[in-house]
This record gives structure tokens, sequence and C-alpha cells, in this order.
């Protein structure tokens, strides 16, 4: 009956200390640094904006891109919406919608709240700079 209880607090210890470095790990991935900006180029931009739904998307040179999937591209009139969910930045999509030539609106955003990003477009790249959450729903 000891040898019993021994060996069944042993598997215990066990499994409390498996159960504790899987948490660990898991936080870990959860505080991934993000940079304060980063760029895509009007190249990429427009593999993006012509790419079709489902597609998982290759830029090699840009990690940012790398691996992302095109979840939506609708255009009406001149109106052009994409979202593409992004691989580098979990659980969040990269949204454009371009309004004609007048204007382009691009941000990033997660579902967890854990990063945004807005991009501003200047000559022949975009700029995405970190944000706040107000700062682009009051866009």
């Amino acid at each position: 009956m000891k040898k019993t209880s021994q060996v069944l607090l042993l598997v215990c210890f066990l499994f409390s200390m498996i159960s504790y470095a899987q948490v660990k790990t898991n936080q870990s991935k959860k505080t991934k640094n993000y940079p304060n900006s980063f760029t895509i180029s009007n190249i990429e931009l427009e593999k993006i904006m012509n790419e079709k739904l489902n597609t998982s998307l290759k830029f090699p040179s840009n990690i940012y891109l790398d691996k992302s999937i095109l979840q939506m591209n609708s255009k009406n009139g001149d109106m052009h919406f994409v979202k593409l969910k992004l691989a580098y930045f979990t659980k969040s999509y990269l949204m454009i919608q371009e309004n004609g030539n007048t204007s382009t609106i691009m941000f990033i955003m997660s579902e967890d709240k854990s990063v945004f990003y807005k991009g501003k477009i200047e000559k022949e790249i975009i700029t995405f700079k970190k944000c706040s959450e107000d700062d682009i729903v009051s866009e």
C-alpha cells in the first residue's frame, strides 16, 4: 500500500512538471515581440490586391506577409476591400480598403487585441506603425 501511494505521488509529480513546462512554453509563444514598424512594397501590395481567395501568399523576403492567407477580396465599382489572415502576427488580419484613386486605408487588427498597426503609403513602400485600437477605430 505504501509503495503504491509513493508511485502514485511520483506519477502526479511528473504530470505536474509536464503541465508546468507546457504552460511556460505557451506563455513564451504569446509574448512574441512584434516590431514597432515594418514595411511592405507596392509590388507586394499589388500581388495581395490581385490574388485569389484562400491563397497562401509566398513572400520569402517579407516575414510579416509570408504564408498569409487571403480571406476576402471584394470589388464594387471603384471600392476594393481585402482581408488577409497574417501568419506572423497571431490571430491578426491585414485590412485594406481602397476607394478609387482618392484614399486607401490599411490597418492590422488582432482578435485578441494584442497588436494593432496603421499603414501609411509613402512613395514606393507602405509603412505600418504600431498603434492603439483607438487609433484604428477612430479612422
